[in-house]
């Protein structure tokens, strides 16, 4: 298993579910993603998260401000980790 690392969530984002401010995402460091997996990737914003796809385009949710889903191109970013867990602030 590749090295594992805690990503703090500091905004309110609507993937698949909603993440609320103070919760962590577990994240197994890898570069691959399967389709339907949560990924982090790094940005112009800092860390985000999206749900990877097929897609040519995928959308990348900031974890540190609050705004609009960044549209980008699926061959324009680079993986930085899968989504393997989770812990809730509630």
């Amino acid at each position: 298993m590749s090295p594992v690392y805690v990503q703090p969530v500091r905004t309110e984002i609507e993937l698949d579910r909603h993440l609320h401010r103070g919760d962590e995402l577990i994240v197994e460091r890898r570069q691959r993603a399967r389709a339907g997996e949560w990924i982090i990737t790094e940005s112009d914003v800092g860390a985000c998260v999206g749900l990877y796809s097929d897609n040519a385009e995928l959308l990348l949710y900031a974890l540190e401000t609050p705004g609009q889903p960044l549209a980008v191109q699926r061959q324009d970013i680079a993986v930085c980790g899968v989504v393997i867990g989770m812990r809730s602030a509630l």
